[in-house]
C-alpha cells in the first residue's frame, strides 16, 4: 500500500499546487522562448550576405524598395547553401504585402518512382503585389531559420530582376534550373488582342515545360506545381502558345520557364532507380540557355482576308470551267444547226 499511496500523492494537487504546476510551466516555457534568439538585421539589394545559422539562432533580413503603380519591378532571392545531407535543412520564409513564399534549401524535388534530387542552389522570384498609389515603399522580411544543431553556413542575395517586364518583338535572355526558376511579366499594348509567346534554346535536353499564368500569388515556378493553373506546354527546344487578351482580366500575364527534373517528359533517357528508397540521387548540371520572344500574332481580318482570298481563287476556277463549257456548247450548236440547213445531194 505504501507504493499506492505515493503515486497517488504524486499526482493529486491542490490549490496551491495546480497554481505552483502552472507557474514552472510558464517559467519554462519562458526558458525555450529565451534560448531562441532572434537577430534582425538591415539589409540592402544587391549585397552578399555570408552568415551561419543554428537551432537557437534566427535572422530576420529586413528590405524595402519602392514600387510605382505604372512600373512593375522584379525581385528575386537567391540562396547558396554547403550541407552534406538533407536532414536538417535551412527554411527560408519571404513575408511580403500580400503574399508568403517559403522553401527549404537543400530544395528537394521528386521525379519518377519517388527519386529524390537535392540542390544546393536556390533561386525565386518574388510576386509583386498591386499598388494603387502612384509611389509606394513596402517592406519585406526574409526569415531564415533551422533546427539544426550544427552551425550551417549559407550566403543569401536579393537582386532586381533585369527586363522582368517583356517588350513587343525584343527577345530576353535568361538561364534557368529546376531549383532556379524564371518568369516575367508581358503587358498587352493599347490595339493589340492577341499575341504569340515563343520559347527557343539551342540545347534539346533538359526538358523544360513553359506556362502562362494570370499575374497572382501564388506564382506556380516548380516542376512539381507549374501544372496546376493556367496553360502550360513541354519543350526541348521550341514551344510557342497563342494568348489572348480577353482571356486576362488585368490586361497581362506571366511568363514561366521551368526546368524538369527528368528528361522524360520529352523522350529523353531515364536515370538509374536508387539502390536505397530514400537515397538522393545527383542531378547534375541542369543548367538551360533560353530566350522569349512575344510577338503581335495574325488579327482577324488578315485571317478574313486570306479566307476570302482562296475562295476567290475557287471561284475563278469554276467561273473559267464554266465560261469554256458555254464556249464549246454554243459552238457545238452552231455546227449542228449548219448540217441542218445544208442541202441533200440526190443520188
Amino acid at each position: 500500500m505504501g507504493p499506492r499511496s505515493c503515486w497517488k500523492s504524486r499526482h493529486k494537487f491542490g490549490p496551491g499546487g495546480a497554481l505552483w504546476l502552472r507557474l514552472c510551466l510558464c517559467a519554462a516555457l519562458s526558458g525555450a522562448a529565451a534560448a531562441k534568439q532572434v537577430i534582425q538585421k538591415e539589409a540592402q539589394f544587391d549585397a552578399t550576405y555570408n552568415d551561419t545559422v543554428t537551432g537557437d539562432v534566427q535572422t530576420i533580413y529586413a528590405f524595402n524598395h519602392t514600387v510605382s503603380r505604372n512600373k512593375t519591378e522584379g525581385v528575386r532571392v537567391s540562396v547558396d547553401v554547403l550541407l552534406e545531407g538533407v536532414e536538417n535543412p535551412l527554411l527560408f520564409v519571404v513575408r511580403q504585402k500580400q503574399a508568403v513564399v517559403s522553401f527549404q534549401v537543400p530544395l528537394v524535388l521528386r521525379g519518377l518512382y519517388q527519386r529524390k534530387y537535392a540542390y544546393p542552389n536556390v533561386g525565386r522570384t518574388l510576386c509583386q503585389p498591386p499598388t494603387q498609389a502612384e509611389m509606394e515603399t513596402q517592406f519585406f522580411f526574409v526569415d531564415v531559420s533551422t533546427l539544426s544543431p550544427v552551425t550551417t553556413n549559407y550566403q543569401l542575395r536579393v537582386s532586381r530582376v533585369d527586363s522582368f517586364t517583356l517588350q513587343t518583338n525584343k527577345n530576353s535572355n535568361f538561364i534557368a534550373t529546376p531549383s532556379q526558376p524564371q518568369y516575367f511579366k508581358y503587358m498587352f499594348p493599347e490595339g493589340v488582342d492577341s499575341v504569340i509567346v515563343k520559347v527557343n534554346s539551342e540545347m534539346t535536353f533538359p526538358c523544360s515545360v513553359m506556362s502562362i499564368q494570370d499575374v497572382l500569388c501564388p506564382v506556380y515556378d516548380l516542376d512539381n506545381n507549374v501544372a496546376f493553373i493556367g496553360m502550360y506546354q513541354t519543350m526541348t527546344k521550341k514551344a510557342a502558345i497563342t494568348v489572348q487578351r480577353k482571356d486576362f482580366p488585368s490586361n497581362s500575364f506571366y511568363v514561366v520557364v521551368v526546368v524538369k527534373t527528368e528528361d522524360e517528359a520529352c523522350g529523353g533517357p531515364l536515370r538509374f532507380y536508387p539502390l536505397q528508397p530514400d537515397e538522393l540521387i545527383d542531378a547534375g548540371n541542369r543548367s538551360k540557355v533560353l530566350d522569349v520572344l512575344v510577338s503581335p500574332a495574325i488579327k482577324s481580318d488578315v485571317y478574313v482576308m486570306g479566307m476570302l482570298f482562296c475562295l476567290g481563287i475557287f471561284l475563278s476556277f469554276y467561273l473559267l470551267a464554266f465560261l469554256v463549257a458555254c464556249l464549246e456548247s454554243k459552238s457545238r450548236g452552231g455546227r449542228e444547226e449548219c448540217r441542218i440547213r445544208s442541202p441533200w445531194v440526190p443520188m
